[in-house]
């Protein structure tokens, strides 16, 4: 994975700190590379050009000012954070049924989470075997009732993994967060996981940076409070960081998350992920204006997607105003 030039002269500035990140890259990149995303087989791009277009963007994105605060340990941790956001969107099934049956990979955040994996999977189990028609057809686009998955990777059916992907995804930011603090969940005892030649103060925090994109921040001040600090802690701007992750993932929007040559031989069955795939395709670029405030979505590439309800919450999460026609 490659570090945009601005971000990797200051985490430079601590050789060892660098060393720590390249070393982190390495351990989860093979992974990331080649799982192939089976919980999600339709869904876009979320590998290593993802992971690199946010480093690109919280980069570009980062005043003037803030430059001048902006510490090597900031650089290290929101670098570790986006290697960390999506990382549970690659779990392999043994993987996820070592998550939710083996008490070895049971970890909770006390300030944070109450239920364990297995409780967790059997609440959503019984939320999902009552899915009704209107829910059912937007996740497999089919009206067929749900029935419960078996814990067999090869028994799994297309289906199966499908429900699974949609329990990962809606806990995907709180697993971000165990991953930087115990690695990823595994059916043996080597696991893929952060250097510990980080502090396990920063590898609490870029995780806790990576479960934030997940929730509202103000969600997080507590755990902050509670553990370090709110403005700065060892140099790390954790509330500043959160912020800049949400806004560098909202503004991966282009079109090349959503290669159009895999619709020539896939079909996309599920309408929220053909919803995806054509909200992507809705803008052919984004450029970054000369006012810092604001982004330049050329006239050609804009459509009648960002002017309604859809583009609304876009841009109104991202925290910009919905562009108007000149």
């Amino acid at each position: 994975m490659k570090i945009p030039p601005r971000l990797h002269k200051r985490v430079s500035e601590d050789p060892s700190l660098l060393v720590s990140v390249e070393s982190s890259f390495n351990e989860f990149e093979p992974w990331i590379k080649n799982s192939n995303l089976p919980f999600f087989p339709e869904y876009t791009d979320h590998g290593i050009n993802h992971i690199e277009s946010v480093f690109n963007a919280a980069e570009i994105i980062i005043r003037e000012e803030a430059w001048e605060v902006l510490t090597p340990d900031d650089a290290a941790t929101i670098l570790l954070a986006t290697l960390l956001h999506d990382s549970a969107m690659h779990l392999t099934p043994d993987s996820f049924i070592a998550l939710i049956r083996d008490p070895d990979n049971e970890y909770l955040v006390p300030e944070l989470d109450k239920k364990n994996w297995s409780q967790l999977w059997d609440d959503f189990l019984a939320v999902a075997l009552r899915f009704d028609g209107r829910e059912l057809k937007a996740l497999f686009g089919n009206s067929e009732a749900v029935t419960i998955p078996p814990l067999d990777p090869d028994k799994m059916t297309g289906r199966d993994r499908k429900l699974i992907g949609e329990f990962v995804r809606r806990h995907h930011h709180r697993l971000a967060h165990e991953i930087a603090l115990v690695g990823v969940p595994s059916p043996g005892n080597d696991r893929i996981r952060l250097p510990k030649s980080f502090s396990e103060d920063m590898i609490d925090l870029s995780g806790l940076v990576a479960r934030s994109h997940g929730l509202p921040i103000r969600s997080c001040i507590p755990y902050l409070e509670s553990r370090y600090a709110l403005r700065e802690y060892n140099q790390i701007h954790a509330i500043f960081l959160m912020a800049l992750l949400r806004t560098a993932d909202y503004l991966q929007i282009e079109s090349q998350r959503a290669p159009r040559h895999v619709l020539k031989v896939t079909q996309l069955r599920s309408p929220l992920s053909k919803g995806e795939w054509n909200f992507h395709h809705a803008i052919k670029a984004i450029e970054y204006h000369e006012d810092p405030e604001s982004l330049l979505v050329p006239k050609q590439a804009y459509c009648d997607f960002f002017s309604g309800p859809r583009g609304a919450d876009f841009f109104g999460a991202a925290g910009f105003r919905q562009p108007r026609m000149a």
